[in-house]
């Protein structure tokens, strides 16, 4: 990435949208994730998962989470952001199962930028500003399976010049 490429803090609005790639999910990656991380029947078994509320094999929701994340942060990286980390999630709700082989995709919409970060960190407050975010996954025929809103730490464009990195 070129220094003019990059987006800082202050090159963020509210209303700023974007689109992640997207990521087609398998029954052996449910499996594989369910066994280490959520070790539910309906994650595991097709016979329970078919038996079960869900109707079928489904991802963890942390599963989804995780996806959801692997989207934000590269979508965000093809986009330029400066991310220095993700500060939390105020909330989160799953609105519906993921299947295998459910094709999913976020969209990103900025709520708010926030100058001083909440704790009050005037150290950290210099080097990046808070960007909240509304966050909508959603699946191959377009239904919301996991809405949430996060709140994502981008650099400010004066912290890189301060520590000799260049700017745009």
């Amino acid at each position: 990435m070129t220094p003019s490429t990059k987006v800082y803090f202050e090159d963020i609005e509210a209303g700023m949208t974007f689109t992640t790639g997207s990521i087609t999910i398998d029954a052996t990656e449910i499996r594989s994730f369910a066994r280490k991380f959520d070790p539910q029947p309906y994650h595991l078994d097709r016979e329970a998962a078919d038996a079960s509320l869900f109707g079928g094999l489904c991802a963890s929701g942390w599963h989804v989470c995780a996806l959801m994340m692997r989207m934000l942060s590269d979508c965000l990286d093809d986009a330029g952001f400066v991310m220095l980390g993700n500060d939390n999630v105020p909330w989160l709700q799953w609105r519906m199962p993921v299947f295998e082989n459910d094709v999913l995709r976020a969209t990103v919409s900025v709520a708010d930028c926030v100058a001083d970060h909440q704790d009050g960190d005037t150290a950290q407050d210099d080097q990046a500003g808070d960007v909240v975010c509304d966050v909508t996954v959603l699946n191959q025929a377009d239904k919301k399976v996991m809405i949430l809103n996060t709140v994502l730490r981008v650099a400010r464009r004066t912290a890189g010049a301060s520590t000799g990195g260049q700017t745009s």
